[in-house]
């Protein structure tokens, strides 16, 4: 894919986003009916956009790819949560924030931004990879992730398998079943699903819309830590996996590329929910997020060019 089809792509999507900032603006949405239609994003189209994504025929290929995206992923946020701990620790944040910045830079959106972006820039088959990805992030969001707020706000850490088994997971394991299995779905199944999965791209951009029109800038303006944090998360980490896939393992396939624009994604929107289920600094999530997603609209073409 050349670099003006990447930019074409990337340009349809986010002007996606314009909708959901207007309705905000113009208070025709508000907060209950966005949190509302993420619900229907995570609970339905989501998954039915991995399971649809899966619909591919079993080959050997794509099934060994599977298990060397889990080995780079290893790999990739052990570096990570090292450089992480480094950032925080030279920040000297007070735990509260610590913490949640630390989340911020180790998981990205891979959900509602990641899967959309990948579709548009490299088709099906780079969506069946981002699901493996995505899976393999919500694994560790859920245990080690969780962890880290209830650590930043003082809380007992403990893990919840209620939790932690979402339907995007249900979504993952259904499909990863069918693909091992060559079921294909009956043609009517099939196209209900996939018609389902389709609104995905469009619904999470007008929800990412939506959080980005109601950002009061001048809350943002003070913080230099949500600008030190959004750089780090959007340069500096794509950057850590663009070293270890490209140049460590002379990796340019396909699947490096989607490895690699997974890192490139802003934070991710469960840090804010996270933040205020455990009663850490939820306002400081919050600006993190919508700052690193408002910015992404630069870093991910520029990442995608670059990987082109």
């Amino acid at each position: 894919m050349g670099t003006a089809e990447i930019l074409n792509s990337l340009v349809m999507i986010f002007i996606m986003i314009i909708p959901g900032i207007i309705l905000k603006k113009k208070n025709i949405i508000d907060d209950s009916q966005t949190k509302g239609i993420s619900a229907v994003l995570v609970s339905v189209t989501w998954p039915c956009m991995v399971i649809d994504a899966m619909q591919i025929p079993y080959t050997e290929e794509i099934f060994n790819g599977s298990k060397y995206i889990f080995f780079l992923l290893v790999i990739i946020f052990l570096v990570i949560f090292v450089f992480a701990a480094a950032v925080v620790k030279a920040l000297k944040l007070k735990r509260a924030q610590a913490g949640i910045l630390a989340f911020m830079l180790i998981f990205g959106n891979t959900g509602f931004i990641g899967l959309p972006v990948m579709n548009a820039l490299y088709g099906k088959e780079a969506v069946f990879y981002a699901s493996m990805v995505e899976m393999a992030n919500d694994i560790l969001m859920f245990t080690i992730g969780i962890m880290l707020i209830q650590i930043s706000a003082g809380a007992k850490t403990k893990f919840s398998l209620r939790e932690f088994l979402s339907p995007g997971i249900f979504g993952v394991l259904i499909g990863f079943a069918l693909f091992l299995s060559s079921i294909a779905l009956p043609e009517f199944l099939g196209k209900s699903v996939s018609a389902i999965g389709s609104a995905t791209t469009p619904l999470s951009m007008i929800v990412i819309g939506s959080q980005l029109g109601g950002i009061k800038f001048r809350e943002l303006a003070g913080d230099i830590n949500i600008y030190v944090a959004s750089f780090v998360k959007l340069i500096v980490v794509p950057a850590i996996a663009l070293v270890i896939v490209r140049f460590a393992f002379g990796d340019v396939s396909l699947l490096a590329k989607v490895v690699i624009m997974s890192f490139a994604m802003p934070a991710a929107a469960c840090t804010v929910i996270f933040s205020q289920q455990y009663d850490s600094d939820a306002d400081f999530a919050a600006k993190g997020v919508l700052m690193s997603t408002l910015f992404c609209l630069v870093t991910i073409p520029v990442f995608a060019v670059l990987l082109r």
